[in-house]
């Protein structure tokens, strides 16, 4: 398996290198469709961002594959007159941003910041600071400007994105550290099974491999897609939390032990069924999760597109969600890219 490991570390680690923070991905998706395109016979992107590879052209059914790849990040409000930058985010525990490092995103290339924190020798003194909230809107990044005009040469403006500034890590020999898992490891999941179906050549299907938009701030993208294609079929790759410490009850998923199946009212019997079967055929580890409800994931949209579309998820274990430092199992992505190519070549 250590050749497959491999090639899944080298996906992420692409993957990772890119800023792939919500509304930005029309800047990202070229470097996203280069991965992608080696193993597709045609790529396409929309005007919004959406990266399509087709697989098998023409073939039957009509799948669709989506994977989200837009992370949580950071958007500037305000630049103030002192130089610092006021700023929102999507998705984040303000606990989390207190006093990392970011990197915002410009048209004259990265600029690196820091998100200020106030010394523990002052809230000793000032109590009713240690008694406050932490919250994003008392939050300012400090870029080493002197003034506003300063930050302003340097291409920061109000909308400039931003994210956190950690490169990604292996943890011993298996496990993966980096910000943006959540969806990387799902876009890796996605693109380690196309490498796979290319490389088997025993899918009859016609294949649209979808690196969606969007989804932190409302799934738009996997409307669009979904809207656009009109698939039979669809399996969507997200992640899903993993037991951690620090929880009162963990998750009784676990990191190493496979991807996720999803059983519930939104995920279609069928396709559930020929995901089980392949996993079962090539004993292929798996674990399973019961949602009701279904909501979160690309899969709540696609459902319900036009007439409806037959759609099932799968989902990667993922520690510490919405972190810098999320963690993954590299064995889970190369099961789960090797569960999709052979659900794939069921149909």
């Amino acid at each position: 398996m250590s050749s497959s490991l491999d090639d899944v570390r080298g996906i992420l680690n692409k993957l990772t290198s890119i800023p792939r923070v919500t509304g930005s991905e029309r800047t990202f998706a070229p470097s996203i469709a280069e991965i992608l395109e080696p193993h597709c016979d045609a790529i396409r992107i929309d005007p919004w961002g959406n990266v399509e590879g087709i697989l098998n052209p023409g073939g039957k059914p009509s799948i669709m594959i989506a994977a989200h790849v837009d992370q949580i990040g950071i958007i500037v409000k305000e630049v103030t007159n002192e130089g610092y930058i006021k700023f929102d985010g999507v998705g984040w525990d303000p606990r989390v941003l207190y006093g990392s490092r970011v990197k915002l995103i410009t048209g004259k290339g990265i600029v690196r910041g820091v998100i200020g924190v106030v010394p523990a020798h002052f809230l000793r003194v000032y109590k009713e600071l240690e008694e406050k909230k932490i919250e994003i809107k008392d939050l300012v990044i400090d870029i080493g400007a002197r003034s506003k005009e300063e930050a302003e040469s340097m291409g920061i403006k109000p909308g400039t994105y931003g994210v956190p500034d950690y490169d990604p890590i292996s943890l011993g020999s298996e496990f993966f550290s980096s910000p943006g898992l959540d969806n990387a490891a799902g876009v890796a999941t996605m693109i380690y099974g196309a490498m796979l179906s290319r490389e088997g050549g025993g899918i009859d299907a016609e294949v649209h491999f979808t690196a969606t938009i969007q989804e932190e701030i409302g799934l738009r993208g996997a409307e669009m897609m979904a809207y656009r294609l009109k698939p039979e079929v669809a399996i969507a790759i997200d992640v899903t939390f993993a037991e951690q410490p620090m929880l009162p009850e963990a998750p009784r998923i676990s990191l190493g032990k496979g991807p996720v199946i999803s059983r519930g009212p939104i995920y279609h019997p069928e396709v559930v069924e020929l995901i089980e079967r392949a996993a079962e055929e090539n004993e292929i580890p798996r674990q399973y999760e019961a949602d009701f409800r279904g909501a979160g994931t690309d899969t709540w949209v696609i459902q319900v597109a036009r007439g409806g579309v037959k759609t099932a998820l799968i989902s990667i274990p993922l520690r510490y969600m919405h972190s810098p430092c999320e963690v993954i199992s590299l064995k889970d992505v190369a099961w789960g890219g090797a569960l999709l190519e052979k659900t794939l070549e069921l149909f």
